[in-house]
This record gives structure tokens, C-alpha cells and sequence, in this order.
């Protein structure tokens, strides 16, 4: 009788190790540009927005390069859908343009950034 449980145990391990592997082929990663990035308040509204999109898995937010770069689920999202999500909650990306009523609802400091009227380098202002 142990001796089955003990074959059990590692039949039900192997399938879900041959499980885990399956679900990592079916991830991809994408760098999304971020050139509204003004300062680390926007940091929040970034995490927040990607930590609520269908299909992403993780990210990490690169502050030299104004990018994220997200690792997200294929038949779940596109670098599109999340860009435009980004954008619905006033976040400047390379091919979206933010939602006006969503710019007013972020810090002061980042605002003129997602608007497009800053250009300048990295503020500090939180």
C-alpha cells in the first residue's frame, strides 16, 4: 500500500511540473514605451493599471528608458489592450494618448507630462 501512494505521489508530481512548463510556453514578453513618464508617482497608477489587466503576469517598470516591460498571457491580451488600458487611466504610451478625464486624476507633478507638454528629463517630484 505505500508503495502505491509513493508511485501516486510522484505520478501527480510529474504532472504538475509537465503543467507548470505548458503554461510558461504560453507567455510572451513586450516592452512598452512610456514617454509620458514624468516622476515615481506615476509608478502607482502604472502598477496598479497592469496588476488589474486580463492576462499580464508580471512587469517591471524601467525608469531610465520611460518603459515597462510586461510579461503577459497570449490568448489572454495584446501589447495593444494593454497599452490602451495604460491610456484609460492617463498614462502616456508610445501609441496611445491618454484619457483627459484619467490625466486629472494624476499627481499634479504628471500631469503636463501626460498631457505631451513636457519633454524635459525626469522630475522628482515625489
Amino acid at each position: 500500500m505505500k508503495k502505491q501512494l509513493f508511485v501516486l505521489l510522484i505520478a501527480l508530481g510529474l504532472c504538475g511540473v509537465s503543467y507548470a512548463q505548458q503554461k510558461a510556453k504560453n507567455t510572451r514578453t513586450a516592452e512598452i514605451e512610456i514617454p509620458g513618464y514624468c516622476c515615481k508617482g506615476l509608478n502607482a497608477t502604472i502598477e496598479n493599471t497592469l496588476a488589474y489587466e486580463r492576462g499580464v503576469v508580471e512587469w517591471t517598470l524601467n525608469l531610465d528608458k520611460k518603459s515597462v516591460t510586461v510579461v503577459y498571457r497570449d490568448g489572454k491580451t495584446t501589447p495593444a489592450k494593454i497599452e490602451k488600458s495604460l491610456a484609460a487611466n492617463g498614462v502616456r504610451t508610445a501609441h496611445e494618448k491618454p484619457n483627459p478625464r484619467a490625466i486629472e486624476k494624476l499627481p499634479a507633478c504628471c500631469q503636463p507630462a501626460a498631457r505631451g507638454e513636457s519633454k524635459g528629463a525626469i522630475s522628482n517630484c515625489k
